[in-house]
């Protein structure tokens, strides 16, 4: 626990005791006071269990205008098979105006990704106009002694956010393409998926970020296998009449192959107005 959020709760304890007191008692309330203020202050400087006071991470986040970004969390993740979904298994506290953070943990490695929301809520979907990181950074290896030096660029979500799973930087496989209209031209805010189940309903197991102007997609996927993939613009569920929805055609299933720790390009996927039959 911080030292402040631990001198904070004391004072608070303090306090309250004070005013609903009666006179003798705030007496003995005023004897103790330094007492319980001096233990708080030596317990909030103690580490917490199996946590090095000399170990962690720490870094700026800066947005995409490369500026420092202030009220951004980083969130560490232990497990990257949980997609980084979830409560994180530690998380930094809010970002300054100089966008710095910097946490205590464990030895060990991570996986971190930074986030914040305009509500300023530190858990949910992302929505629209909040700030994430694309890809997790790790596995970053803390071996319980100094702090190491993470600096974390945000770029701004131009839509809402799905459930993506994201590679570790410098490793992983995935897909890549070009996600287009009818007439050949890129498509801006669409998503692909894969599956790897041939039938392709229900959730997919994997999908990509939003596209840009460029409409240009990656999929991350956590294992080498044989994935079906597709696009679409609206969120989830069964597509709506008329919605821009497509295929990868370069196999009459839908497949690509995806061999460990390669990444497939030239998936590319044509959307076309969904017609009620896949």
């Amino acid at each position: 626990m911080p030292r402040q959020v631990a001198r904070s709760i004391c004072l608070l304890f303090i306090v309250s005791g004070f005013r609903s007191a009666m006179f003798p008692a705030r007496i003995f309330i005023i004897a103790v006071a330094f007492a319980m203020l001096t233990g708080c202050a030596r317990q909030a400087v103690l580490p917490a269990a199996g946590i090095s006071s000399s170990g962690g991470v720490e870094g700026v986040l800066t947005g995409p205008d490369e500026k420092p970004l202030s009220g951004a969390e980083v969130y560490f993740y232990t497990d990257p098979s949980k997609r980084f979904r979830g409560p994180a298994d530690f998380m930094a506290e809010p970002t300054g105006e100089d966008g710095k953070y910097i946490t205590e943990l464990p030895a060990g490695k991570y996986y971190a990704v930074a986030r914040k929301r305009a509500s300023g809520s530190i858990s949910g979907n992302l929505q629209k106009g909040d700030y994430y990181t694309p890809e997790a950074y790790g596995p970053i290896d803390v071996a319980g002694s100094g702090y190491l030096k993470v600096d974390l660029k945000l770029e701004e979500l131009t839509g809402n956010m799905l459930f993506s799973v994201f590679s570790g930087r410098g490793g992983g496989q995935g897909i890549k393409g070009v996600i287009k209209s009818r007439d050949g031209k890129p498509y801006a805010k669409a998503y692909a998926f894969a599956y790897k189940d041939p039938r392709m309903t229900g959730r997919p197991d994997y999908v990509s970020e939003w596209t840009r102007e460029d409409g240009v997609y990656v999929i991350y996927v956590l294992e080498p296998g044989r994935y079906y993939v597709g696009a679409r613009t609206g969120f989830m569920g069964v597509p709506k009449p008329d919605e821009p929805y497509g295929r990868y055609d370069g196999m009459g299933d839908h497949s690509v192959d995806v061999n460990e720790g390669a990444t497939v390009e030239g998936i590319d996927i044509t959307l076309k107005r969904f017609s009620g039959s896949r």
